[in-house]
């Protein structure tokens, strides 16, 4: 059970520094080797540092949200370790979906962008 919290910890940590890596370390606009790549990010440089500030947010708060609230309450309810494993890699994922889907859902509305 350990290495499950240790896990999901190196997990929440990642999301953080993924979020702080896009807020402060991309790239100026016409470089864009080094940020958030979606089409509605890189399509000015209005929409790019909007984009990068915007997927910083939502990632810190993914990882809030999947790695400090939910799993960690699963962990308390004790679940079969093979369960939590799955679980824990079905998250991992969702926290990748949801973050590209979110990100390109608002600045499809902010921007008016198609």
């Amino acid at each position: 059970m350990e290495s499950l919290i240790v896990g999901d910890l190196m997990l929440l940590f990642f999301s953080i520094y993924v979020g702080i890596f896009f807020r402060f370390f991309h790239s100026s606009y016409p470089d864009m080797s080094v940020g958030f790549h979606l089409w509605e990010v890189c399509y000015s440089k209005e929409t790019w540092e909007y984009g990068n500030r915007l997927a910083s947010k939502i990632a810190i708060i993914l990882g809030i949200l999947f790695f400090a609230i939910i799993y960690p309450l699963l962990l308390y309810i004790r679940f079969k370790r093979s369960y939590l494993i799955v679980v824990l890699i079905c998250i991992f994922i969702l926290y990748f979906i949801s973050l590209f889907i979110l990100v390109k859902i608002i600045m499809r509305k902010k921007f008016n962008l198609k």
